[in-house]
């Protein structure tokens, strides 16, 4: 791109016009800037409205400002611009395009993609152990737009150097200022829109845009204390923020509204990219015209936020009326003339030029005759399908804005992850402890009393005594029946014969699995029936006395020798609680 060019870029209030030249591959000189005022409805969302009156009112702002170049860039900014990773593999450049154009469908949800035009540029080769592929920043415009920047041009009697994304230009000249190692947050404040940039060194990680910026504050302020937008302007230049914000709701709103946009796309990357933190945070952009913006956007960071007063790879060629502070405010403008994208609706080539030796006037009339019949034949397809054609059109302008729905699913997808994040930390056995106890009314044996009960995150403690070993022996059959309930255990159980009948004491513990209250309860009945197996006969064993008693399903077992009255004086005298106790080694089996 040889010369200087007028880069322009439009807003619906606000036409930036830098004038600049590329001076080899990583420096761009800049001459004149300027940020016109025009009116409303010229121009909305990077759509051209009134192409003639547009063009009369840049013409008539640069007028006496000294710019003199002839030929224009454009970097759009434009919801309806759609912008997609991809992934392909690795191949000659010059096929990339016809790959791309075949897999559109692919990458946008476009019914008639003969409306959108399709460009892409390399952000990286990405290497896989043997496999190569690139990956790439996909954009689709409509054909409709572009060509609407070509008739301004034309209304201004200059010609089109090239047409950009404004996301590739910001790209192509945060390359010159991130050249390090790392990851690094690139925040470009601007006047309607702001833009957080991931970098990884040069290459661009994640690139999300959000539709707060100066021009919000400055409406904010001029709300609040009932003024014009050029004094609001003079007051963010002049007070600071941070005293505006305490005072006036309005303009608190309005900066919460920037940063928790700005919060939400940062904590969207520290979720999918853990292993590659952000290491640094930079501002850029309109920043310096908003006294104390930087110094509140560092208070709501997790990181020590610098501001970039000088960018790299730029010279300014005209101090008079050029600062380092005014010409960060026209990033997208500088970036465009470095290595645009080029945006351009795809055209048949023209018929090859005529031979120098005359045709016989024969060969003219045929072709004639054969250019209205032609004609005529395209002419009756257009007007046959015409309305076909206003009725895609229409359902394309309902799509909306695809980048927006984008962002917004993107957004659910990470609220979703950290709802059920928090969700699972409330999980825990003891949930399971209102439904046990519950239970326990209908398992516990009449002959057995709970005298304590402990429970501590689902591991519970029962003690308590029973008319023998079998009731604890039944006790323990109907308690590992109980779905929810696993790990049954009898630590001890101390028997006592007093008047030839047992008062036993016992202690056992179990574990209280998680009680999912969405689970429904005749699915856990029948799923605790279907996994339990058969019951089989219980042994109980005397270790001291050496007397094994067999229960068929809980059933009583055969009456144990009547002892000496010797050895039921002797169990009373001693009344330590290890003499004469049955222990079952892992619960009753």
């Amino acid at each position: 791109m040889a010369g200087k060019v007028l880069s322009i870029s439009l807003g619906s209030e606000i036409v930036k016009v830098c004038e600049v030249a590329l001076a080899g591959k990583r420096k761009v000189q800049v001459y004149n800037a300027i940020d016109l005022i025009i009116p409303e409805g010229l121009c909305e969302d990077g759509y051209i409205l009134d192409a003639d009156a547009l063009a009369s009112a840049i013409k008539d702002g640069l007028a006496g400002e000294g710019f003199s170049a002839k030929r224009i860039v454009f970097t759009i900014t434009s919801k309806r611009i759609a912008n997609k990773e991809a992934i392909i593999p690795f191949c000659k450049e010059n096929r990339i395009k016809e790959l791309v154009r075949i897999n559109a469908s692919d990458y946008f949800p476009i019914t008639n993609l003969d409306n959108y035009t399709f460009n892409h540029s390399i952000i990286e080769v990405v290497q896989n152990e043997d496999i190569k592929n690139y990956r790439l920043s996909v954009t689709a415009t409509p054909n409709e737009m572009i060509e609407q920047y070509y008739a301004l041009a034309k209304a201004m009697g200059m010609g089109v150097e090239a047409i950009d994304y404004s996301g590739n230009s910001i790209l192509q000249l945060l390359k010159l200022q991130t050249a390090g190692e790392g990851v690094d947050a690139v925040l470009q404040v601007g006047s309607e829109n702001s833009v957080v940039n991931i970098m990884n060194g040069t290459t661009m990680v994640m690139q999300r845009s959000v539709p707060y910026g100066r021009m919000a504050i400055a409406d904010a302020v001029a709300s609040a204390r009932g003024i014009s937008d050029d004094e609001a302007d003079m007051v963010l230049i002049d007070e600071d923020l941070g005293s505006l914000v305490a005072q006036y709701p309005d303009v608190a709103d309005a900066l919460r509204s920037l940063f928790s946009s700005i919060g939400r796309i940062l904590e969207f990357y520290r979720a999918r990219n853990a292993e590659h933190p952000i290491e640094r945070v930079f501002m850029i952009g309109d920043v310096t015209s908003v006294n104390g913006l930087a110094d509140l956007i560092n208070d709501e960071m997790d990181y020590d936020v610098e501001v970039v007063e000088k960018l790299r790879g730029v010279e300014i060629k005209n101090h008079k009326v050029l600062s380092d502070g005014i010409v960060a405010n026209y990033l997208a403008n500088i970036g465009a003339v470095i290595s645009p994208i080029r945006i351009t609706v795809s055209q048949e080539k023209g018929a090859d030029s005529a031979k120098g030796e005359k045709l016989p006037w024969w060969i003219l009339i045929v072709a004639g005759v054969a250019a209205i019949a032609m004609c005529g034949g395209i002419l009756f397809v257009y007007y046959t399908n015409q309305q076909e054609n206003d009725r895609m059109r229409a359902q394309i302008a309902q799509l909306g804005n695809v980048e927006d729905l984008k962002s917004r699913y993107e957004q659910s997808q990470t609220e979703l992850t950290a709802m059920q994040d928090w969700y699972d930390t409330t999980k825990g056995a003891n949930e399971s402890l209102a439904r046990f106890v519950a239970d326990l009314e209908e398992v516990q044996p009449a002959a057995v009393s709970i005298e304590k009960f402990t429970s501590k995150e689902g591991e519970v403690t029962i003690q308590g005594k029973s008319f023998g070993k079998p009731a604890v022996a039944e006790f323990i059959i109907q308690l590992k029946k109980l779905p929810y309930i696993e790990n049954v255990k009898t630590e001890f159980i101390n028997e006592s014969i007093t008047d030839y009948s047992a008062d036993d004491s016992f202690q056992m513990t179990l574990t209280l699995k998680y009680d999912d209250p969405k689970k429904k309860p005749d699915a856990e009945a029948e799923s605790g029936n279907d996994e339990e197996p058969a019951t089989p006969n219980e042994t109980v064993t005397d270790t001291d006395n050496g007397v094994e008693a067999e229960t068929d399903n809980g059933a009583e077992p055969e009456s144990e020798p009547e002892s000496e009255p010797e050895a039921e004086s002797e169990s009373e005298e001693t009344g330590s609680e290890d003499e004469g106790a049955v222990v079952v080694e892992g619960g009753v089996e």
